[in-house]
């Protein structure tokens, strides 16, 4: 199983979100129904480690309570030059997300499950530039990124979510193999 974990986006903000840029030429846009926070992404994982993952998970979720989030400010990565991936902040919530990541990464390195050791950068990806996209067309899509403007889309965070990610020609496509709620308290 190819796995990560993320904070869910309400079907109307991950809607709002994925109209914010318009379809241009030499950009894959990311589907609403695919859109979320990766907190942590594990890739190849045995089917075996799955209760694993969730206990650390769940370890992670009960030091967190439920927070007031929001996606805001359009960027790109890498932020200058030719963009590869186009994304929106999280504004509000980025500190209790930053803290999610952390607790979920300590939980899952407890129980030695492998995890990729990128930092950790709040976003929501909206689209990915294509490879083969020439010089113009990525300045292009970086020039409409720029004038993107966009209401804060106010959320509240209450679980994660463990997705298996199977990939194919068409695309990827996500399954929710376990849901885990914060701590209550907090927002809700």
């Amino acid at each position: 199983m190819r796995l990560f974990i993320a904070i869910p986006l309400p079907p109307d903000v991950a809607a709002s979100a994925a109209s914010a840029l318009p379809d241009l030429p030499g950009i894959r846009l990311v589907h609403p129904e695919l859109m979320h926070v990766t907190l942590a992404f594990l890739g190849a994982t045995p089917e075996e480690r799955l209760a694993d993952v969730v206990a650390a998970v769940s370890e992670a979720a009960s030091g967190q309570a439920r927070f007031a989030a929001s996606l805001e400010g359009i960027g790109r990565f890498p932020p200058t030059g030719v963009p590869r991936i186009v994304w929106l902040g999280i504004g509000a919530g980025a500190t209790e997300a930053g803290n999610l990541a952390i607790l979920v990464r300590r939980a899952l390195a407890s129980r030695e499950i492998p995890f990729d050791g990128k930092a950790f950068r709040p976003h929501l990806t909206l689209g990915r530039v294509k490879e083969n996209a020439d010089r113009p067309t990525a300045r292009a899509i970086a020039a409409a990124s720029e004038r993107v403007r966009l209401p804060p889309l106010r959320f509240d965070v209450g679980e994660l979510l463990i997705f298996e990610s199977v990939l194919s020609p068409k695309g990827a496509r996500y399954t929710a193999r376990a849901a885990v709620p914060l701590r209550a308290g907090g927002v809700g």
